[in-house]
């Protein structure tokens, strides 16, 4: 069966209708009234019979609940601490600004509920060491939504990857690149040092988290790091290179959202990207932030020069976040069950979470830069 068409595939991401929900479906509620929930949870959980959005709370009562009036929610909270308190919500979704995420997610935590918590998953290493602890000691699911992972084509680029390893050859280099216009003015919270700003904790997380995950190689220690300061702290560009562990491999991140409108850099750039160099082979994959919309994924043989372009994998045409959520909701159904979840493709644990947390670190240690806090 084929894949959906380009605008089937944009339709599916916040379809306009919801299938009818199971009677015992979970129950959601969302801290904040984010730009990114349609996309990333309101939409999808239009196509699941398993999971409901029930409520949303903002500071801002009037504009909680003409957000929920938008997108259909049927309740809203007077605050992000009465949502967490209310007995009759199982899960919280966190996209708050980066630098309010330990705290609110700790609160749901403590409260009792599964969180889907966007990246980055705290502000700093020892802030995801502690929010991962917490969630294990309450059995409870924890799950940075790093939505790329769960895609078709992105498990099989890794599938790709992996298997060309198994064979005997050598990972080489791996260079990843999420890099755009100059799009958010100076004040965008993606800059404010206070809320956890700047690219490493923005487009960077996606890059580390892709170096890693596509590698299968943990990171030993940043090389170099170059940002550009667009203001006190805080970083609108960063280049890093790594040394991978065990292996003897070179990564590359370049991360950015300052580039220049009109320029040859932001046209080579313009495409999120991974390209992993082997002994024999050069594998890319292009667009694999939201390989539902358009993807790519090419194989070139160093000997020859030949390079094969690789069926795309749409699947039945849902978004990222529409298979993030389909696992989350099978990790919290299973009652956390390791088993279950060491069986969902693309799974980020608590672990990974923390790593990638660590390497964040290291890349503002080594750019002279602080941490976030």
């Amino acid at each position: 069966m084929s894949s959906p068409g380009f605008f089937a595939r944009l339709k599916l991401i916040n379809p306009s209708q919801s299938v009818a929900k199971d009677t015992d479906a979970l129950r959601i509620g969302i801290l904040g009234a984010a730009n990114i929930a349609p996309p990333a949870l309101i939409g999808p959980a239009k196509l699941l019979r398993s999971i409901i959005v029930v409520s949303v709370a903002a500071r801002d009562q009037a504009k909680a609940k003409a957000y929920a009036d938008k997108h259909g929610i049927p309740n809203t909270h007077v605050s992000y601490d009465a949502l967490i308190a209310d007995p009759e919500i199982d899960c919280i979704y966190n996209p708050l600004p980066n630098g309010l995420h330990y705290e609110w997610t700790r609160k749901a935590l403590q409260a009792g509920k599964h969180v889907l918590l966007e990246k980055p998953a705290a502000s700093n290493e020892e802030q995801a060491k502690d929010l991962v602890a917490l969630a294990q000691s309450k059995n409870l699911v924890l799950l940075e939504a790093f939505h790329y992972r769960f895609h078709p084509a992105s498990l099989r680029f890794r599938e790709l990857v992996q298997s060309h390893v198994a064979e005997g050859h050598a990972i080489r280099k791996i260079t990843s690149i999420m890099a755009f216009p100059a799009i958010f003015g100076k004040d965008d919270i993606r800059f404010n040092y206070k809320l956890a700003g700047g690219i490493v904790m923005d487009a960077g997380c996606y890059t580390i988290n892709s170096i890693r995950y596509f590698s299968g190689l943990e990171v030993e220690s940043v090389e170099s790091a170059t940002p550009k300061i667009v203001s006190e702290n805080i970083d609108g560009r960063m280049e890093a290179t790594l040394k991978l562990k065990d292996s003897g491999a070179d990564a590359r991140l370049i991360a950015s959202l300052t580039n220049p409108w009109l320029s040859v850099q932001t046209y080579k750039e313009v495409l999120p990207r991974v390209t992993v160099e082997t002994d024999t082979k050069v594998f890319t994959f292009g667009n694999f932030l939201i390989a539902g919309i358009y993807h790519y994924i090419t194989v070139q043989d160093k000997a020859t020069g030949r390079t094969e372009n690789l069926p795309k994998q749409y699947g039945e045409g849902f978004s990222t976040y529409k298979y993030q959520l389909e696992a989350f909701v099978k990790a919290v159904k299973s009652g956390n069950k390791k088993d279950v979840i060491n069986s969902i493709p693309g799974w980020v644990p608590g672990e990974d979470s923390i790593a990638n947390m660590k390497v964040i670190d290291e890349v503002y240690t080594r750019a002279g830069m602080k941490l976030r806090e």
